[in-house]
């Protein structure tokens, strides 16, 4: 038998162990490891970093998105309410070159100014901070429109349509029929959101205690005395004189909750006689006028009644403390705003402010005359041709170009051209300026806005263009206190005891021939300055008796003396002239251009756009 022994040699064992444990030394050193905590906190701030990077990318591309459908919202909304209104003004019934001759037919345009301006919303000299964006807030424009293709539409209660009294059992009659017209009452006035302090509903027919009870307004910011907020209104009246009975006057009665139903009587809690039409006009879209007699009747207007300031929307003739006579027509207008001071006088009950909020919608029927929210300004500015534009000098001190002086407002140069809407405008007037041109549109008694922020004029100052509401020589007599026109006082828009204003209501009107012929005295008394309509109180409303026509200003004054055929007053100018004329628009010119600016604003963004609508009546 054969015997075999290992042939492998000590030195071979050796390297084959040494290679083993040379390859188990590297297996270890290849091991994988894991991330630290340092690590992971890093990796995870750097995710969170690209995330919220993410977030603000998306974030600035949603508030852009936000914005641009905000202020494309907001053109809309603003491009509507211009295209509205400059309808309206290329489709009046009347020609702006008072008086207005009621024979002719041809209704009326209105523009009343109230004390606020557009640069500082308001008429003395305090620091309002953000309120500065609002605007001129308390103008109103009401005219008679006449429809395109398109007629006007309103709702008015079936007995009306069915020319009959309404019977108290049948709620039939009582229900609202729309129906349409080719002409319209319109006014266009803004109105401050009612507060909701004890009127959580915010109910327009909400009104305080004080002597004109105009409604609370929200006054909830840091700008104490200026409404928070504004509504634009368009109330649609249309003309359908054809609506009236035989007699004259709109069928009328009571409803079987004992309510008057287009009869002239005051809504509960509002003033008589100044509301005595607003619930008339809350039941029936159509233009009328208060008949007075001893039921209280209405009648629907026609053009030709409406060139009477008596016959139109939301005016009144206010009985004048101490006398038997009363205001001629004017608005029926509440307090004015508190930045603004007091209205003219407590006795009166009419003011110089808003529209009273009695004439707009409520009930079930709020908001159909609402054209506009967030509305931050409602302008109207008239066209001056003789309102004085100064150039004063800028920064540097010197009229023209820095270093090399030349003229006034050369191009190039930091001076200023004024006009009175701007508001170092009263400032220039009495410093150093330069005369460099005429017209401009401005607000109507802009003279008076410039004293009432201030400004100092003396007779020399150049402030008596046609619109400015001055006169130089009135000024010279009573100061700017008094310095009213003669036409202001005529048209029973500025009413004075002494040095005492009682009632202010600058309003541009086509007004009226009417007064000189209607066999009514319209004549200042020796107690005031302004005219007024003698006896008025009893003629037109019960419980009054005297007689004022002993307490003339002017002796010879009679009825209708303009017209009589007789020289009254003994003038060389001959048989009734325009001395012996009883009344006078406001501001006796024909209109050249009207200008109404809305401003509004997207509560959500914060974006502000004002438009403009602009007409010209000189081709006309």
């Amino acid at each position: 038998m054969f015997a075999f022994e290992s042939s492998a040699c000590p030195a071979t064992l050796s390297t084959k162990s040494s290679a083993v444990k040379t390859h188990r030394r590297a297996r270890r050193g290849f091991r994988t490891r894991g991330f630290t905590l340092l690590e992971v906190l890093i990796a995870t701030a750097v995710t969170l970093l690209m995330m919220i990077s993410l977030a603000q990318i998306f974030k600035v591309i949603g508030d852009s998105m936000q914005q641009g459908r905000s202020v494309l919202e907001l053109n809309n909304r603003l491009r509507s309410v211009v295209y509205r209104l400059r309808s309206d003004l290329d489709n009046l019934t009347v020609v702006p070159a008072p008086p207005a001759d009621p024979a002719t037919g041809p209704g009326y345009l209105q523009v009343f100014d109230g004390s606020t301006t557009d640069y500082t919303a308001a008429t003395k000299l305090t620091p309002l901070g953000g309120a500065s964006r609002f605007g001129d807030v308390d103008d109103i424009l009401m005219a008679t429109v006449r429809a395109g293709d398109v007629w006007f539409t309103g709702k008015v209660p079936q007995f009306v349509l069915l020319k009959t009294a309404p019977d108290p059992t049948n709620t039939a009659h009582f229900n609202l029929i729309s129906i349409a017209s080719q002409h319209a009452e319109v006014a266009v006035f803004l109105q401050p959101l009612v507060s909701n302090d004890g009127n959580p509903n915010r109910d327009p027919a909400f009104f305080l205690t004080s002597p004109l009870k105009e409604a609370a307004y929200e006054d909830t910011d840091p700008f104490v005395g200026f409404p928070d907020s504004f509504r634009l209104y368009y109330r649609t009246l249309l003309i359908r004189p054809d609506l009236n009975l035989v007699s004259g006057v709109l069928p009328s009665g009571l409803d079987s909750n004992n309510i008057a139903w287009l009869k002239s009587v005051a809504l509960s809690g509002s003033p008589s006689p100044l509301c005595d039409m607003a619930l008339a006009h809350q039941q029936c879209d159509l233009s009328m006028r208060r008949v007075y007699n001893a039921s209280n009747e209405i009648a629907a207007n026609s053009l030709e009644d409406l060139t009477d300031p008596a016959n139109r929307f939301a005016h009144v003739q206010v009985p004048l403390p101490g006398t038997v006579s009363t205001t001629m027509p004017v608005l029926a207008l509440g307090a004015r705003l508190a930045v603004n001071a007091g209205d003219p006088s407590g006795t009166l009950q009419v003011g110089s402010g808003f529209l009273h909020p009695a004439f707009v919608l409520r009930g079930v029927r709020t908001g159909e005359d609402l054209l506009a929210s967030d509305v931050l300004a409602f302008d109207i500015k008239l066209f001056d041709p003789e309102v004085p534009l100064l150039g004063t000098q800028g920064g540097d001190g010197i009229y023209g170009i820095t270093g090399a002086p030349g003229e006034v407002g050369w191009a190039g140069s930091d001076d200023l051209i004024l006009s009175p809407n701007d508001p170092g405008y009263a400032a220039a007037l009495i410093g150093t300026h330069q005369l460099v041109g005429t017209g401009e549109y401005v607000d109507l008694a802009w003279a008076k806005k410039l004293v009432d922020h201030g400004g100092l004029i003396s007779a020399t100052t150049n402030v008596w263009s046609p619109l400015s509401g001055f006169s130089q020589a009135n000024f010279n007599i009573n100061g700017a206190v008094g310095a009213y026109t003669y036409a202001l006082f005529k048209s029973g828009s500025v009413l004075m005891a002494g040095s005492n204003l009682h009632l202010l209501q600058p309003t541009y009107d086509t007004y009226t021939t009417r007064y000189e012929g209607d066999g009514v005295l319209q004549a200042e008394l020796t107690s005031r300055a302004g005219v007024c309509r003698v006896n008025g109180a009893i003629s037109l409303y019960p419980g009054f008796s005297g007689d004022d026509s002993s307490n003339l200003s002017e002796n010879w004054r009679v009825p209708d003396a303009g017209t009589d055929g007789i020289d009254n007053v003994g003038s060389l100018a001959g048989v009734d002239d325009t001395l012996e004329l009883e009344t006078s628009p406001p501001f006796p010119i024909p209109l050249r251009g009207l200008k109404i600016s809305v401003r509004m604003e997207d509560p959500t963004t914060r974006q502000v756009k004002q438009m403009s609508a602009t007409k010209e009546f000189v081709s006309q």
